[in-house]
């Protein structure tokens, strides 16, 4: 495992840091030790860090300016259109050399205008100035707490807590609260009461006893472009298959390998790099015997049309229940999004066949306008578009009278539809949450409720985001949410985790900050004319992609774990145990009525609503089960 860790003095004259600080730190991150870890001090900080070979610009450089050690720490790879070392410190070293050079002349807007996925830490001593700073998505996260007289920084969340005390490891009640409501915990909070994840796009300052965030690269959707759709296709063309041809460069045609599911996304990655690497391109899928959640035909349309090498896989519950401990180690929080669960063994399959490097296809659908709830959204807004005078006293009055008098299911619906519609935005788009279905004083015990307020609502950071994003548009405004939450505090963790955990790394063309940038200027009328998805993007690649590709209905990538909860004895008796078992029960957490109504309704019901709570349920226990009962292995 790779990663970048650090301790800075708040106060200088408190004493010194050194190795001995960080070793420990650079230990937690597991991996092998040696020749890949770099430690570097001056008198208040201390830098480490341990790389991967696939990491291809990740390591530490220094100087001397006038007295004034300078140090300049990346993890990641970084995209310059050159071809990058593919082993050998000497030239990551030089790479790295003609970075600081330029940051020592441009100041920190060098760092912030990198291109690639990393994370940065520059100790600049003659201003006794650290910043620390992640990508644009936060795909190399970094955590930070105060620790007394310490700032303590990490990539890993067992790193840091190596060299902080006690009180950074106090668990956070909101946290349950997100991980039943999200499945994750959104930026910038963690688990813990005082560590916190640095925001996508941000830079994190200490001077002169002060730290200060701040933002230095934002989505904007406020300068949408004036040229006409055919002229943006093109351009978007030439932008992605720039995205692609970058990252190629750094990577190893033969080393190569690609997430193939089926989708819009998938396809057109693996389509790419079959063109600009101008060879058979390894694909990946992973199907289920579950038919409802299986894509594995489209994996083989695209895999055949590209001429692709395809290897497939087919997830079992038996593999869930194996790959659990590795998901659990993977993630530094408790973290429920199951499809982790294929998205790391789709990446073994890959380790196993010679793929150092897994190129994915995630944010395309929220670029360009290609998830279902973006149309559903439209069909609320009809409703909303009456005259307020003919819906509040004459649609609304007589569809709820013949729902209530007849029981038709049409009325019934149509109740249903106008109560969700007449519900304002952002609001409406969580308004199915789970704690609109069971409120949190009925899930949880009296002292959980007390300690997170009985009115938060864990939507609330998804509100701010629609509120705050740089849109005139509906639609922009959800896709700024789905950039900032379902891409950086979901997808791209889960994905680059468990890619890690297979021993691969993994490209994301479609975030190349440029691309994106592209993206947003792309008017919200063109990415989505009415209720039809992402008709911009699959018009520009309508040459490119197979007809039944281009048809196929939005299918998404999940796991059948609602099914095999209900199914499988080994998931259902594990579930059952995690859920009900005394040790849960004794925590004081949940209220053992509410969890028995979970676990029979969800043996009642064949839908997914209870079901992925109680897997929620299942891995906020494990979690508790396996670090925070034995916190030595914190």
């Amino acid at each position: 495992m790779s990663g970048l860790c650090g301790v800075l003095l708040k106060a200088e004259d408190k004493g010194r840091v050194g190795e001995a600080d960080v070793s420990p730190m650079l230990k937690a991150l597991g991996g092998q030790e040696g020749e890949h870890d770099r430690v570097v001090s001056a008198r208040s900080v201390c830098i480490g860090i341990r790389r991967r070979s696939q990491d291809r610009n990740s390591g530490i450089v220094q100087t001397v300016v006038h007295g004034h050690t300078v140090i300049l720490a990346v993890l990641g790879t970084l995209y310059t259109g050159r071809p990058s070392p593919i082993n050998g410190d000497d030239s990551t070293e030089g790479s790295l050399r003609e970075l600081l050079a330029r940051y020592l002349q441009g100041g920190i807007e060098e760092i912030h205008n990198l291109r690639g996925d990393f994370a940065a830490a520059v100790w600049d001593g003659r201003q006794g100035e650290l910043a620390i700073l992640t990508d644009r998505f936060r795909t190399q996260p970094l955590f930070y707490c105060e620790d007394g007289n310490r700032l303590v920084f990490a990539s890993r969340m067992p790193s840091l807590l190596a060299a902080s005390s006690e009180e950074c490891r106090s668990i956070d009640p909101r946290a349950l609260i997100d991980i039943m409501a999200l499945s994750t915990i959104p930026s910038d909070r963690t688990v813990f009461k005082d560590v916190r994840k640095l925001a996508p796009g941000y830079v994190l300052t200490f001077k002169q006893g002060r730290l200060a965030l701040r933002q230095y690269w934002n989505l904007s959707f406020l300068h949408p472009c004036q040229s006409d759709k055919r002229e943006l296709q093109r351009r978007l063309r030439t932008e992605f298959e720039e995205s692609v041809s970058v990252r190629l460069a750094a990577d190893r045609q033969e080393s190569v390998g690609a997430f193939l599911s089926g989708g819009i996304d998938s396809s057109t990655v693996t389509g790419l790099l079959t063109q600009l690497g101008n060879a058979p391109v390894k694909a990946f899928s992973i199907g289920f015997a579950e038919q409802r959640f299986n894509e594995m035909e489209y994996a083989r349309i695209a895999a055949r049309h590209f001429g692709a090498k395809h290897h497939e896989y087919y997830v079992t519950a038996e593999d869930t229940v194996s790959a659990i401990p590795v998901v659990l180690e993977a993630f530094d929080e408790p973290f429920a999004n199951a499809s982790a669960i294929p998205t790391y063994l789709c990446a073994k399959v890959a380790r196993d066949h010679g793929v150092d490097v897994m190129y994915a296809g995630d944010g395309g659908d929220e670029l360009f306008a290609g998830n279902e709830r973006y149309s559903t959204q439209q069909i609320f807004d009809y409703y909303t578009r009456l005259p307020k005078g003919i819906r509040e006293w004459v649609v609304k009055p007589a569809v709820n009278a013949l729902a209530d008098s007849t029981g038709l299911r049409l009325f019934v619906l149509g109740k249903k539809y106008i109560r969700r519609s007449s519900i304002p935005l952002p609001e409406r788009l969580y308004s199915y949450g789970l704690f609109n279905v069971i409120p949190m004083e009925e899930l949880f015990e009296g002292d959980v409720v007390k300690a997170v307020g009985v009115e938060r609502d864990p939507y609330t950071p998804l509100y701010r985001h629609y509120h705050d994003a740089p849109a005139s548009t509906d639609l922009d405004r959800q896709l700024y949410i789905d950039l900032k939450y379902t891409i950086s505090d979901n997808d791209l963790l889960k994905v680059t985790r468990m890619t890690q955990a297979a021993g691969v790394a993994v490209r994301f063309p479609f975030l190349d900050h440029r691309l994106v940038e592209f993206a947003m200027s792309v008017p919200a009328h063109v990415k989505m004319p009415g209720r039809d998805l992402r008709v911009f993007f699959k018009e520009a690649y309508s040459d490119v992609l197979p007809k039944s590709i281009l048809t196929k209905t939005k299918h998404g990538f999940g796991l059948p774990i609602p099914v095999w909860l209900r199914t499988d004895k080994r998931l259902n008796d594990l579930m059952r145990e995690l859920v009900l078992g005394t040790a849960t029960v004794q925590r004081g957490l949940f209220r053992k009525r509410a969890l028995e109504d979970l676990v029979e309704r969800h043996q009642e019901e064949s839908g997914s609503f209870y079901g992925d709570i109680l897997w929620n349920v299942m891995i906020w226990e494990l979690w508790l089960r396996t670090y925070w009962d034995r916190k030595s292995t914190l």
